[in-house]
């Protein structure tokens, strides 16, 4: 028969001291888990920082002047603040008044279009080349104001609306995709003021 052989006192404290590993084990999963949390952090601050490159930089900075009217967007991090609020309502502003302008523009190219020009030897409206200026004018005037119509609806319901919030978690080729399409007003309003003068 075998005989029950006692545990020293250090073989009984090795086995009390075993529940600090598992303590230990579960703060390196914990630091495990908070790194990719870091690690997208960086991710959108480098997405909405401008390129580090001698070309697309200065071009990306241009593009939020005109899409935003700020040089970087860094106010995309306070959506739902008070921040972010007067700079929906300094942009809703910007493009009523944009979309006016479209409007002028869009009713002055058709006019062009439909009338004679009461001087010919100073402005010939029923030249090919001028007929041609006044039409893209007037296509372009009014996609302005469609698109500019539509960025006016965005901005008005991102106060409410929290899907707002995904606008920072996005990659680099979705944040110049939507600079684009918030840009397009002011570039089709562009377009469409120089085209009209042409026409002339």
């Amino acid at each position: 028969m075998r005989k029950y052989k006692a545990r020293s006192p250090c073989q009984l404290h090795q086995t009390t001291s075993q529940p600090h590993d598992t303590h230990v084990m579960s703060s390196t999963i914990d630091s495990h888990d908070t790194t990719p949390c870091i690690t997208s952090g960086s991710q959108v601050q480098r997405n909405l920082d401008p390129p580090n490159h001698c070309i697309l930089k200065p071009a990306f900075i241009a593009l939020c002047v005109v899409a935003v009217s700020r040089t970087s967007l860094h106010h995309w991090e306070k959506i739902g603040s008070e921040e972010w609020k007067l700079h929906v309502s300094v942009m809703v502003n910007r493009f009523q008044n944009s979309n006016v302008t479209a409007g002028l523009v869009l009713a002055t190219a058709a006019l062009f279009l439909v009338s004679n020009s009461p001087v010919t030897n100073l402005m010939d409206f029923n030249a090919p080349a001028s007929y041609v200026f006044a039409i893209i004018a007037f296509n372009a005037a009014l996609l302005s104001v469609i698109s500019g119509a539509a960025v006016v609806v965005i901005y008005e319901t991102s106060i409410t609306h929290k899907e707002m919030e995904y606008l920072k978690d996005m990659s680099r080729q979705q944040i110049v995709c939507l600079l684009l399409w918030l840009a397009y007003p002011s570039i089709c309003l562009a377009v469409a003021t120089c085209f009209l003068f042409a026409c002339k």
